[in-house]
């Protein structure tokens, strides 16, 4: 029993620990939700991977292809569930660009709602809707990775879906590198 009171006490450290990196309002939502969304993501492409891998229910027209004698070549470099499994390691280094922002923001501009006060959004301008659109980008990537999911072993293509997930990734991407510049000038000032 002392043992499982001791694991409480540990979540309960690091609780406070990330309450005074990124603090309990509007900054610490945004990373929170940002969060969620790669775990949902992350989820998906390891059912699409391990379903890929057992031989299950996706399929691609760059899966395999047949040679001139007749044997399947390996899954190339751009089959569509690598595609979509590469997008974990883009949006884990994406997670990691999200703490250092909502770091920067609770340390010069702290919030404990989750409305942003007058002179906190002149001194920030857009980065919040940049960090909620971010995060609902990675929430598309979600969704176009669960669409390819569901494809069943006659059903078609999903390289779409996985083009959908590399392209949602960017976009979050650019959007996050927006926030930053932004930042960057806060910091400066």
């Amino acid at each position: 029993m002392k043992r499982f009171f001791s694991g409480l006490r540990k979540k309960a450290t690091t609780a406070v620990k990330d309450d005074d990196r990124f603090g309990t309002g509007l900054w610490r939502h945004n990373r929170d939700r940002f969060i969620r969304a790669v775990d949902r993501y992350y989820t998906t492409a390891v059912a699409l991977h391990e379903a890929r891998d057992s031989g299950g229910s996706t399929t691609s027209s760059a899966a395999s292809a047949d040679t001139s004698d007749g044997e399947a070549t390996p899954a190339s470099a751009t089959d569509p569930v690598d595609v979509i499994v590469d997008g974990t390691h883009r949006l884990n280094a994406l997670v990691d660009v999200v703490d250092d922002l909502t770091a920067t923001l609770h340390a010069h501009c702290p919030v404990t709602g989750q409305v942003v006060p007058g002179p906190t959004r002149q001194a920030v301008g857009d980065v919040p809707e940049l960090l909620t659109k971010a995060s609902s980008k990675v929430g598309e990537a979600v969704l176009a990775a669960s669409m390819a999911r569901s494809e069943g072993p006659t059903g078609p293509s999903i390289d779409s879906s996985a083009e959908a997930t590399a392209r949602f990734i960017s976009d979050a991407e650019e959007l996050l590198g927006r926030a930053r510049e932004i930042l960057a000038r806060v910091e400066a000032s």
